[in-house]
């Protein structure tokens, strides 16, 4: 049996699908561009690449089809990101958030796959005083991006609750790390870590007196990896992030004690988005056994010791 992730060159569910690989898993990882990543080149035996696209109802159809009766369930990962990218086309973007989750949703339905993860995001709640907990906020989003996000969990749970599909939401928060260089991700990454690639113009409008539960991407991936294999829970949401709160500056200054060349980052005053700081994990942990393995300085150490190998080899390539 195999277990479908959309969005498989993801950040995110390319470090699912490696923690399950490692623990025997098959997995069938699903993307518009398939990439390869260095960490899962010792499980290529374990994951077998599609290239097609979620609102592609077509390709959808032939990989349920190719793979049926091997798919034990989908994890669903595909979304446009906070983002310019998002704000600049609201229309597309807002499309693929809901009508990806969607149609996912749908041939799962179809094709009587017992289990879904939607993989959604902190986003819902919007901006709150406090670390918004999944039973104590309900999703009160503050961005378009956020909606779209919170649309998408309404359908996946009511697929649940109409057609006895075993659904599962985990909400992440603002992860980073190996797979993508800081240049490759959104504009806070790119400024706030862009240091340790070499990156110049490190400039953000505002931040400067925002903090945010920045999330090393192997805890993120681990927590998804346990709320789509535990048994018998109790709750279908859960929080996955981090306890420990960094601003915007100490984050940056973290990435230029691990550069070998610190450029200067530029952060206008204020908060850049309209968001709480974290996100209680109590009942991730509770039900889950999820708890972070990597304080802020272990992760960016660790993202810049892959940085700066990454770098290495391309340059003997080249």
């Amino acid at each position: 049996m195999s277990i479908l992730i959309t969005g498989g060159a993801g950040l995110l569910s390319s470090w699912v699908s490696y923690y399950l690989a490692q623990k025997g898993k098959e997995v069938i990882s699903f993307d518009l561009k398939p990439r390869s990543f260095d960490y899962l080149e010792e499980y290529q035996d374990k994951i077998v690449s599609v290239r097609g696209d979620v609102l592609d109802w077509s390709s959808l159809v032939r990989t349920f089809q190719s793979h049926n009766q091997e798919i034990e369930g989908v994890i669903h990962t595909p979304a446009v990101m906070a983002s310019p990218r998002y704000w600049d086309n609201p229309y597309p973007s807002s499309v693929l958030n809901v009508v990806g989750t969607l149609n996912l949703l749908e041939l799962s339905r179809l094709y009587q796959v017992p289990k879904f993860l939607y993989v959604s995001s902190g986003a819902v709640y919007g901006e709150t005083k406090y670390c918004p907990g999944e039973l104590s906020h309900p999703p009160n989003p503050s961005d378009l991006y956020g909606a779209s996000k919170a649309g998408a969990e309404f359908l996946t749970l009511q697929y649940g609750n109409h057609y006895g599909l075993d659904v599962r939401i985990v909400r992440p928060y603002f992860f980073f790390g190996p797979g993508y260089f800081p240049s490759e991700m959104t504009p806070v990454f790119r400024t706030l870590l862009g240091s340790i690639e070499g990156l110049d113009n490190l400039y953000l409008e505002k931040g400067k007196d925002q903090k945010l539960g920045f999330t090393y991407v192997k805890d993120t991936a681990w927590g998804t990896v346990l709320a789509y294999e535990k048994k018998n829970l109790q709750h279908r949401v859960f929080n996955i992030a981090t306890d420990e709160v960094t601003s915007f500056p100490d984050l940056a200054k973290l990435a230029q004690r691990h550069s070998d060349e610190p450029r200067e980052v530029v952060l206008g005053p204020g908060k850049l988005f309209p968001r709480g700081e974290t996100l209680d994990i109590s009942l991730a942990k509770e039900e889950l056994g999820f708890a972070p393995r990597y304080s802020m300085e272990e992760a960016v150490a660790e993202y810049a010791r892959w940085i700066k190998g990454k770098i290495s080899q391309l340059r003997k390539e080249n």
